[in-house]
């Protein structure tokens, strides 16, 4: 069993060595298939440094003082961006005033008379529980000025706000 063994090992070793015989052979084929037959590096030029030779070429170089400010900032730290100035703030929005509240004057249409041109609204109070009264279109009742009448209500007006009163609010 051992002979068995030993003789598969050799066996098995035999192919591996071959196939990377075969594997190195078409490798060589390849590359010169690729470079055209050329030896690697034929075709390029040749880099030169151009080192001075001589102490008589460094003359003409700048001296190492004028770089001071250069070399007192590191190359990668944040003092060597360059400047940009703040942005100028914006101007402040204009606030726009908000419109007037409509808020209830206390009023109540208590009736509305509409015969050929003449138009009538009978207004009274919430508050005060009085009696009302007969306005006509553009006339004041409580610092209110009447400036339409329709069969389904009124239109006041005061202080540049304008309100529209229901005969039969909802």
């Amino acid at each position: 069993m051992r002979r068995r063994a030993l003789s598969r090992v050799t066996l098995l070793a035999g192919v591996l060595a071959l196939l990377a015989c075969l594997d190195l052979l078409l490798g060589a084929k390849l590359a010169t298939l690729v470079v055209g037959g050329e030896a690697p590096g034929a075709g390029r030029a040749a880099w030169d440094a151009s080192v001075p030779l001589s102490m008589a070429s460094v003359a003409g170089r700048q001296p190492l003082e004028r770089y001071a400010e250069i070399l007192a900032h590191p190359v990668f730290q944040k003092s060597r961006e360059p400047f940009v100035p703040p942005p100028a703030p914006l101007p402040p929005m204009p606030v726009a005033v908000p419109p007037p509240v409509a808020t209830d004057p206390g009023l109540l249409v208590g009736g509305v008379m509409i015969n050929g041109g003449t138009s009538k609204a009978y207004l009274l109070s919430k508050i005060g529980g009085g009696p009302g009264s007969w306005v006509n279109e553009n006339e004041t009742y409580q610092g209110w000025r009447v400036t339409s009448i329709n069969p389904s209500g009124v239109r006041i007006e005061q202080a540049g706000r304008a309100i529209e009163l229901q005969l039969y609010p909802n």
